[in-house]
C-alpha cells in the first residue's frame, strides 16, 4: 500500500478535491487516506468528533442541491476514477466532551469520580498531556461495552456507505483486542475486503504486537523517529513482522512537514523516503 494523507481542512470542500487526487495518483500512490471529516465539537479539532453520523460543514458545499451523503460519495468517486481507494480515520477511543453521547449514554465512558476522563499520552519526558476537549469512552469496562460496540459497527458501516473501503484505527491499542477482533470479524461479513490497519505509535513493542494480533491488515511502525544505525527499529520489526505487515512514514499529521524539518534539503527528503521503499 502507498498511502497518501490528504489532510481535509487543507484541501477545502469536497468539490475541490479533485486536484489533489489527481496529483495523488500521478505521483503513484494508490491509497488517499483522510482525517476525520465528521461534525467537530467547540475546540473544531478533526479529531473531536461531536457527531459521528454529520459531515462537517467546512467541507460542504451548503448551497448544493445533492446530500451531504451523496458530496462524500462524488468526492469518492472521484478518487476511484483515478484508481484510488480511500481510507479515514476510524476514531473510537474517544469523542468531542460536548458530544451529546455523554447526555445520551454517561455508561460508555471512563469515569474518574463522578467526572468523566480525558484521554492523555505520556511525552517521552514522563510529562503528561491531557486533551481536555475529549472523553474517553470505556470498551473495557463499560456495562453498556456491547451496546457502545454495536454502536461503533454501526458507524464503520455507516463510513463504508460513502464509500470508504480503508480505515486507520485512531489509537487502536487503547482498546481491547476483543473488541477489535468482534468489530472487525462482524464488518467483513458484510464486506470482505474492507482494510483495518491499527495505529501503534506511542505504545511499547509488545503493546504493539498485541494489538497486531486482533485482526488488522497492518500496523504503524516508528521509522518516523530512526536514526539509520540504532537496532530498535529492526528489532520492532522483526517482532511484528510474522504477524502483520508494518507501514513506514516520514510524516503525518501529527508531525512537522518533512520539507520544513530538513530545511528544504531535497537530499535529505530523499535520505527519509528512500529505506522505506
Amino acid at each position: 500500500m502507498n498511502i497518501y494523507n490528504l489532510f481535509p481542512r487543507l484541501a477545502g470542500k469536497f468539490e475541490n478535491w479533485e486536484p489533489h487526487l489527481a496529483r495523488a495518483a500521478a505521483m503513484g500512490f494508490d491509497w488517499v487516506f483522510v482525517n476525520p471529516i465528521q461534525k467537530t465539537g467547540r475546540s473544531g479539532s478533526l479529531y473531536s468528533i461531536a457527531d459521528y453520523f454529520v459531515i462537517n460543514k467546512d467541507f460542504l458545499n451548503q448551497t448544493a442541491q445533492t446530500s451531504p451523503k451523496e458530496q462524500v460519495q462524488a468526492m469518492v468517486a472521484q478518487a476511484e476514477a483515478h484508481g484510488l481507494s480511500m481510507m479515514i480515520d476510524l476514531v473510537i477511543n474517544h469523542c468531542a466532551v460536548d458530544s451529546v453521547l455523554l447526555k445520551e449514554h454517561p455508561d460508555w465512558f471512563l469515569h474518574e469520580g463522578k467526572k468523566i476522563a480525558n484521554p492523555f499520552c505520556l511525552e517521552a519526558d514522563g510529562s503528561k498531556i491531557i486533551w481536555y476537549d475529549l472523553a474517553q469512552f470505556d470498551h473495557a469496562h463499560s456495562p453498556a461495552r456491547v451496546e457502545l460496540l454495536e454502536y461503533c459497527i454501526e458507524l464503520v458501516l455507516y463510513l463504508v456507505s460513502l464509500g470508504f473501503r480503508g480505515f486507520r484505527c485512531d489509537a487502536a491499542y487503547q482498546l481491547p483486542n476483543s473488541v477489535w477482533a468482534e468489530l472487525i470479524r462482524r464488518v467483513r461479513q458484510l464486506h470482505p475486503d474492507t482494510v483495518f490497519i491499527a495505529e501503534t505509535l506511542g505504545c511499547s513493542p509488545e503493546q504493539t504486537k498485541n494489538t497486531a494480533a486482533a485482526g488488522f491488515d497492518a500496523i504503524f511502525n516508528s521509522s518516523k523517529w530512526w536514526d539509520f544505525s540504532g537496532d530498535w527499529l529492526l528489532d520492532q520489526y522483526n517482532s511484528t513482522r510474522q504477524v502483520v505487515p508494518s507501514i513506514s512514514f516520514p510524516e503525518s499529521h501529527d508531525t512537522e512537514r518533512l520539507f520544513s524539518e530538513s530545511g528544504g534539503n531535497p537530499h535529505l527528503l530523499q535520505r527519509r523516503y528512500l529505506p522505506l521503499a
